[in-house]
């Protein structure tokens, strides 16, 4: 092995050791340092921020107020407390574009409409607005801090994971697929009418059966055919 090559293997090494270091410093000051200020005064500021590309398209949202509660127990069960929260949560409904290729499209020529076979709805995260809740009941002969706390936590949580299942519900995630399904006409159908293409969209998600007469549908031309021929 000659110098350069173990030359190259020791940055390459150093760098991974940098790169595992600057990773654990950020990780410590997001998770566990308090900015303050020159008084030594905790600050409300942000902490971090980065903004991602996307080729995720929203189709649907679901919202309203949810209800949770938590208990907690002190002194072997002796101080008991409860906490009921009422919130408005949000959560949306998103289709994966990015995994889309020519061969999920295909064209049926002699009834002008276009088959565009997309993944299926993914559900969002349960986003639960804790600063504008319209019930906040706590209840216990003696709620400590920590109690407290670990109330927070708790309906916190319990919130959150009774959204999630509300948003997964059956007639939900149908009602998501009905918007979807609509909102990814419109967009195939503009795009293909704004390039000389006035034909039907129509839109299945992936697991969804096809039709029971296969002939009606001709699906043998991709889309890269179909833009070949128009061009």
């Amino acid at each position: 092995m000659n110098n350069i090559v173990k030359t190259a293997i020791g940055l390459a090494v150093a760098a991974a050791i940098l790169l595992v270091a600057v990773a654990g410093y950020r990780r410590y000051t997001d998770d566990y340092t308090v900015s303050t200020d020159e008084n030594g005064l905790a600050v409300a500021r942000v902490v971090t921020g980065r903004l991602y590309g996307s080729s995720d398209l929203r189709v649907s949202r679901l919202s309203g107020i949810v209800q949770a509660t938590a208990a907690t127990s002190r002194l072997w069960g002796w101080l008991k407390s409860t906490r009921v929260v009422k919130a408005p949560y949000e959560v949306d409904y998103f289709v994966e574009l990015q995994s889309l290729s020519p061969r999920d499209f295909r064209y049926d020529e002699a009834n002008r409409r276009l088959l565009v076979e997309v993944p299926d709805v993914v559900v969002g995260r349960a986003n639960v607005d804790e600063a504008n809740v319209t019930v906040d009941q706590t209840s216990g002969v003696i709620v400590s801090r920590d109690a407290m706390a670990e109330l927070q936590r708790r309906v916190s949580a319990t919130a959150t994971r009774v959204v999630a299942a509300k948003a997964r519900e059956p007639q939900n995630m149908t009602k998501a697929r009905e918007n979807g399904r609509v909102a990814l006409e419109r967009l195939f159908g503009g795009t293909l009418a704004a390039a000389g293409l006035p034909v039907s969209v129509e839109v299945r998600f992936q697991g969804e059966p096809r039709p029971g007469d296969a002939t009606q549908w001709d699906l043998t031309r991709s889309l890269e055919e179909v833009l070949g021929n128009a061009a």
